[in-house]
């Protein structure tokens, strides 16, 4: 049984030991990079990193900025967010840049699992908490300007090429903006989300 590739990406050492060793105790996944920064994240992400178990703020940077920089060489790469933040903007701006999963740090490590689990499904995961927050406001906008108009070109037939150069934006800066959309509405596929907007009357 292949095992799931976690990166740790959090500068509290005696923190990281300790999920270091949970982790390791699975069947199913293993650690297999760890770094403390964001320049030691960079240097030490590899192909068989599969999911990064990230803390947002580092000491060099903006966790979500190097998730961003990740996805650029690595796409297949998941990120769960260890996270002291539970406003719900801060956590749209996350998903926005490619977090696929948000468990506060004060989680038991069963969250922590079952996070890393889902996200490397290709889901998303949302702690129960923030859920029901996000829930509670449905018609809070999810979606971007920019986002928005991915969807209504798609939808009136435009092929991915003639939308980025449209919104003048890179075929792989398009690409990771389609998979944002994706995680935000719930769903996996650029089909899905089409449905989703269209019930939403965001496109036609």
């Amino acid at each position: 049984m292949k095992k799931i590739g976690i990166m740790l990406v959090e500068d509290h050492n005696v923190f990281r030991e300790g999920l270091k060793k949970l982790i390791d105790m699975e069947e199913n996944m293993q650690v297999v990079a760890e770094a403390d920064s964001c320049a030691a994240a960079l240097q030490n992400v590899g192909p068989n990193v599969d999911v990064i178990l990230l803390d947002i703020g580092l000491p060099d940077g903006d966790g979500l900025d190097l998730c961003e920089r990740v996805v650029q060489s690595h796409p297949h790469v998941k990120f769960v967010a260890l996270t002291t933040y539970d406003d719900v903007t801060f956590i749209r701006k996350a998903m926005e840049r490619g977090v696929h999963g948000f468990v506060p740090k004060y989680a038991f490590f069963d969250e922590i699992r079952s996070a890393i689990n889902m996200v490397y499904k290709g889901g998303t995961y949302l702690y129960p908490g923030l859920q029901a927050e996000l829930l509670l406001k449905p018609d809070s906008p999810v979606l971007t300007d920019q986002e928005t108009s991915i969807l209504q070109l798609i939808a009136r037939g435009e092929d991915q090429k003639e939308v980025a150069a449209k919104l003048y934006i890179s075929l792989s800066t398009l690409r990771r903006r389609i998979r944002g959309i994706c995680t935000k509405l719930g769903v996996r596929t650029l089909e899905e989300a089409l449905a989703a907007a269209a019930r939403r009357g965001l496109v036609r």
